[in-house]
C-alpha cells in the first residue's frame, strides 16, 4: 500500500508502519548521533535512520551510557534490537533481578502505555529501535523522582 506523505512516496512495511519508498543505507559509522536531551550531552543519544521520530514512525540507533532508567512509558509500540553492549528490560511489576540478560542480536517488543525500566549492564549499549509512532516518554505513575 502507498501513501503519500507531501513530495515522498511512502509504503507500509512488514511491521505494518510507513516506510520510505527508497533504499536506505546507513553505515554506524555514518550515524549522526545527538543527545535526546540537550542539556544533557554526555547522556543517551540518537541517531535517526528515517522517518520524524516527533511525529512517528520512525527509525533510529539508540545509545545509552552504563545505568538504570526510570519506570517510564512511551505512546506508541516500538521493536528494539540490541546491537551493542548487554541490556536488561522489564516491565513495571516485575524486577530487574528477574530480567533476562539480552546481549547482542536480543530482540523485544514493548506495547505503547506499558510502563518499564531499561538497564545498560556495559560501558555503552546500541540499540537498533523502530517506533509505530511518535516517540515520547514520561514518568510511569508513582514512579520516584529522585532515581
Amino acid at each position: 500500500m502507498n501513501i503519500s506523505f507531501g513530495s515522498r512516496s511512502r509504503r507500509r512495511g512488514l511491521l505494518g508502519v510507513c516506510v520510505a519508498s527508497q533504499m536506505i543505507v546507513t553505515p554506524i559509522e555514518d550515524a549522526r548521533f545527538v543527545p535526546l536531551d540537550p542539556q544533557r550531552p554526555q547522556g543517551a543519544q540518537m541517531a535517526v535512520l528515517w522517518g520524524d521520530p516527533n511525529a512517528g514512525p520512525s527509525a533510529m540507533f539508540l545509545r545509552l551510557n552504563k545505568g538504570v532508567s526510570a519506570m517510564h512509558v512511551h505512546s506508541a509500540d516500538y521493536h528494539c534490537v540490541v546491537l551493542e553492549g548487554t541490556m536488561q528490560h522489564w516491565e513495571q511489576g516485575q524486577s530487574q533481578d528477574s530480567a533476562k540478560l539480552l546481549r547482542t542480536g536480543s530482540f523485544w517488543f514493548q506495547p505503547g502505555n506499558t510502563a518499564h525500566q531499561d538497564a545498560c549492564l556495559t560501558d555503552r549499549c546500541v540499540m537498533y529501535i523502530q517506533w509505530a509512532g511518535k516517540r515520547d516518554g514520561r514518568l510511569a505513575e508513582g514512579t520516584d523522582t529522585a532515581q
